[in-house]
């Protein structure tokens, strides 16, 4: 198998933030086709079930959707995570993607977050960054969490309680997460929503 590397993308500015892909192949070619093959139709799905007035969601892709977070004190520190993951388990035999940065850049922390489709490679990475991030900061944070659980947790709560058809617990909000995933579609990602 070929070695890879961590390789990252220009960085976007995002409100008074930023984000920069990352991905262990130089032209970030998983990050493109996930975003178009699964985040574009489960917004889509999402947009379209919202327009109905619905009392619950159906919710087949995000639930084998994660996010590992690990939140450090800076870029650097997390540039160090990453390069510390890669010098213990490269070559990895799956693709491994995420992003990093910070909704504020004066916020005190920048985080690491790892998508993820697949709770067995979640756990195993989950375990691997507690362990080096610890050796980097000992004042770290990780967690897990659902993928767009800023959009379905305000509608659905609890993401540990979420079933392929789950009820909608704000009902109120359906309007604005509705205005929220359509401006996602259609890329305005600059807005303090």
């Amino acid at each position: 198998m070929e070695e890879m590397e961590f390789y990252a993308g220009s960085k976007r500015d995002v409100n008074k933030g930023y984000w920069m892909s990352f991905e262990n192949h130089s032209r970030l070619e998983d990050t493109k086709k996930k975003v178009y093959s699964r985040c574009v139709p489960c917004l889509e799905k999402l947009y379209e079930q919202l327009g109905n007035a619905p009392d619950r969601l159906v919710l087949e892709e995000p639930l084998s959707c994660w996010k590992v977070v690990v939140v450090l004190e800076s870029e650097e520190e997390c540039l160090s995570l990453l390069e510390a993951y890669q010098e213990e388990k490269f070559p990895l035999s799956k693709s491994l993607r995420g992003r990093m940065g910070t909704r504020d850049r004066e916020s005190p922390g920048v985080v690491l977050i790892f998508h993820i489709h697949d709770e067995e490679q979640r756990d195993e990475l989950f375990a691997d960054m507690e362990k080096l991030a610890e050796k980097i900061n000992p004042n770290y944070k990780i967690f897990v969490e659902r993928g767009c659980g800023d959009l379905y947790g305000a509608l659905c709560g609890d993401w540990n309680k979420w079933q392929e058809t789950t009820p909608i617990k704000n009902s109120s909000i359906i309007p604005f997460v509705r205005e929220k995933v359509a401006k996602l579609l259609r890329g305005e990602y600059n807005t303090t929503d």
